[in-house]
């Protein structure tokens, strides 16, 4: 990695590399509030914080923007101090980070097809096409698109292809999303986890089309970058 740059540069690299760290972790920490407040260790999960504060789980969407803004904040001193490191180390960590949620959150999918096409069809889209067959078959293929492509992304040197497909997936769950908004409809996104389908108000409808809107941007820079594997990101360009 540090071959890439020469050694006059190490202090700034070193600077450089520890922002983007720090932003990773922000990001982290806003993508676990946004889309897994009750499901992993976040801010305002803490039975200390809820007991003296019981409605501070409303704010979990309020913490994971602030984090990703904190995150956003760090990465441009990053580029200014070392800017080819940067863009390099944003590359590897958005790949890896944007493949690994898909493959992640196709696996519950790939496991119960059917619970899967049953929360699809709670969405209400296909039905209002007339065309509630197709309930069935998306089930069974976009999470083999969201695994196929999310494991590209990692360890294939076609990040073009796999971020432009990831880009269009995420242009479709926000669509599907807003259609439940606008219809008022309180079910489950289905995203990372599935159930009954069946929630109490829309609030994880809204934070999972805030996360998407959030997460499409880095795909879509993505989907710009030079088609490289991982290991070629960081070696020297040719002259």
């Amino acid at each position: 990695m540090i071959d890439c740059f020469e050694k006059k540069n190490l202090k700034q690299t070193i600077i450089a590399g520890a922002l983007l760290l720090l932003a990773t972790f922000f990001v982290a920490v806003g993508v676990a509030e946004i889309s897994f407040p009750e499901t992993f260790l976040t801010f305002t999960d803490h039975e200390w914080l809820l007991d003296k504060w019981p409605k501070a789980y409303r704010y979990n969407i309020h913490v994971g923007v602030g984090a990703v803004i904190i995150a956003c904040g760090l990465i441009f001193p990053a580029l200014k101090i070392q800017k080819d490191f940067a863009i390099r180390a944003l590359e590897t960590l958005c790949r890896i980070g944007i493949g690994g949620m898909f493959i992640f959150a196709s696996i519950f999918k790939i496991q119960d097809p059917h619970q899967f096409a049953t929360l699809v069809a709670q969405y209400q889209f296909f039905s209002a096409l007339h065309i509630d067959f197709v309930n069935n078959f998306f089930a069974l293929v976009y999470p083999q698109f969201e695994f196929w492509f999310g494991l590209a992304m990692i360890f294939s040197p076609f990040v073009k292809e796999s971020s432009f497909a990831i880009f269009w997936m995420f242009v479709s769950f926000i669509i599907a999303l807003a259609w439940a908004l606008w219809n008022d409809l309180g079910i489950t996104c289905g995203c990372f986890e599935l159930d009954d389908g069946n929630a109490h108000d829309k609030a994880e409808a809204w934070t999972s089309l805030i996360r998407d809107l959030i997460l499409i941007w880095p795909t879509l820079w993505l989907a710009f970058r030079k088609n490289k594997s991982l290991i070629g990101v960081w070696k020297k360009d040719k002259d």
